[in-house]
């Protein structure tokens, strides 16, 4: 049998068969095209994490709402003070929120701020013996500088394991911030300082001792975290 006759066709299917890729069924691989990333979505409230539960701390108070951080400053156990004050930083997804009468914190009557009241008027008091109560922004707009200080000698330090003042972050629905879900938003105390107890124990001599029980004492206060949802 002459086989020579069927070779031109055997050929032809033989390229046929390659430029179809062979025996796999004639069909050519799809490509996968990936799912497009989920489009963010808009920040609409703040959540809040404590610190760990230890030394001086700003803790969540029990006021807070979906889009506001109610902020306890309180101290470490067996503390006595006379006063504290420290500078806030805030990310650009929270504003520093204000309380009653435009007010930036609320005292919670921990320290006797004798002669103040809540529109935050200036004390009637000695130069000797000040009190003080203050809470504003800086220049930068970023950081919020408050202190409460009971001073007077004539009051007795106070333990510092309550609620010595509030303080309280806002959402910030500027749509310049572009704040999304999910979003951590820095925050941090960049400096914060106390007046101690044994300032009470000082005499009104200008001597060394004297004006070194005077002086703030620096400390270190903890934020927790904070997340845009």
């Amino acid at each position: 049998m002459n086989n020579n006759k069927n070779l031109p066709v055997l050929l032809s299917i033989a390229v046929l068969l390659a430029a179809c890729g062979g025996s796999g069924g004639g069909h050519q691989s799809s490509v996968d095209i990936p799912t497009p990333a989920p489009a963010p979505v808009a920040a609409a409230g703040l959540t809040y994490v404590d610190p760990a539960p230890s030394g001086w701390r700003l803790v969540k108070d029990a006021s807070s709402t979906q889009t506001r951080v109610v902020l306890n400053l309180v101290g470490p156990d067996g503390l006595l003070a006379r006063g504290a004050g420290f500078n806030l930083k805030r990310g650009k997804c929270a504003a520093f929120g204000k309380f009653e009468f435009g007010a930036y914190a609320v005292n919670t009557h921990v320290f006797e701020l004798k002669g103040t009241n809540a529109r935050f008027e200036a004390y009637a008091g000695t130069e000797a013996d000040p009190v003080l109560f203050v809470s504003a922004p800086l220049k930068s707009g970023d950081v919020l500088s408050t202190g409460i200080f009971q001073k007077d000698r004539s009051r007795s330090a106070k333990p510092v394991t309550a609620p010595l003042v509030q303080v309280a972050l806002d959402l910030n629905t500027d749509a310049a911030a572009g704040c999304h879900a999910g979003d951590v938003i820095a925050l941090s105390v960049v400096k914060a300082r106390m007046v101690p107890d044994d300032i009470g124990a000082m005499d009104f001599q200008l001597t060394h001792d004297a004006i070194q029980k005077a002086k703030m004492v620096d400390i270190a206060i903890n934020a927790g975290s904070l997340t845009a949802n």
